[in-house]
């Protein structure tokens, strides 16, 4: 083979490593997606702690810290904000589970105690984001629920849970004001009597509504693509240049 053909082959296959990484290059770089995540987390009420064994007092529980939801007044918020802003927790009217809820909290031996969505973008790093996740009432320093549940996006979307039911000692309905008493930091601090927790990793598909089952927890969760609204730019007004001729005699007045 000639050098100048072979020299070619040598630069064309070059050429075409180099396009085919570049594009891979651009598609990981540009492969971020808007999505709506909407939870719903609910305990049975029914008496099942005889199905599995626990330490007396549980061994604390550890879970990977999560961002918080910034809280949105429907009534002075700013609406605007909800199209484009990440991890704002949407009011009732966007959320998309709302007869989920409904359902679950119709049936007696349920409690629904968080029901969140909100809106962000997952990059197609495998990273996990992680959701600070609390609900139900607070007792010394704890609540009912606790945990944080994280989402994650390869090859598929991802939901990681490490959420905690507590349930405290000669703890009624009718405690509210020895509840005031010891969320407010009083001296008289309960032990967790029980705990059970829910920690899974789930594959998942956008749009498809999934149950992740547990003997006293349930959660439900969709993952549904968004499209957010462009970002409302108000351009400033160019100031107007006005000429006048002081060469024209002023009129009389």
């Amino acid at each position: 083979m000639p050098k100048h053909h072979a020299a070619k082959a040598v630069i064309s296959t070059f050429i075409t490593l180099f396009m085919c990484t570049g594009s891979s290059f651009v598609f990981a770089a540009d492969d971020k997606t808007w999505y709506q995540i909407e939870v719903i987390i609910a305990q049975r009420t029914e008496a099942t702690t005889h199905l599995e064994n626990f330490d007396v007092p549980p061994v604390a529980a550890k879970w990977p810290a999560g961002r918080s939801l910034s809280n949105f007044d429907p009534q002075l918020g700013d609406r605007d904000l909800l199209e484009n802003t990440e991890f704002i927790n949407l009011p009732a009217d966007q959320k998309i589970l709302n007869a989920e809820a409904r359902k679950l909290s119709n049936k007696g031996e349920l409690q629904v105690l968080n029901h969140q969505s909100w809106r962000q973008v997952l990059d197609a790093n495998k990273r996990i984001n992680w959701i600070d996740i609390k609900g139900g009432y607070a007792w010394g320093g704890h609540q009912q629920l606790e945990g944080s549940l994280g989402f994650s996006k390869g090859r598929y979307l991802h939901i990681h849970s490490n959420i905690h039911l507590n349930q405290f000692p000669s703890v009624t309905s009718s405690d509210l004001t020895k509840h005031s008493l010891l969320s407010a930091g009083q001296s008289l601090v309960p032990v967790i009597k029980t705990r059970f927790s829910l920690i899974q990793r789930r594959k998942m598909r956008s749009n498809e509504l999934h149950y992740l089952d547990h003997p006293k927890l349930i959660l439900l969760v969709k993952i549904i693509p968004f499209t957010p609204a462009e970002p409302i730019v108000e351009s400033e007004l160019e100031p107007t240049t006005v000429l006048v001729d002081l060469t024209k005699p002023a009129p009389a007045e």
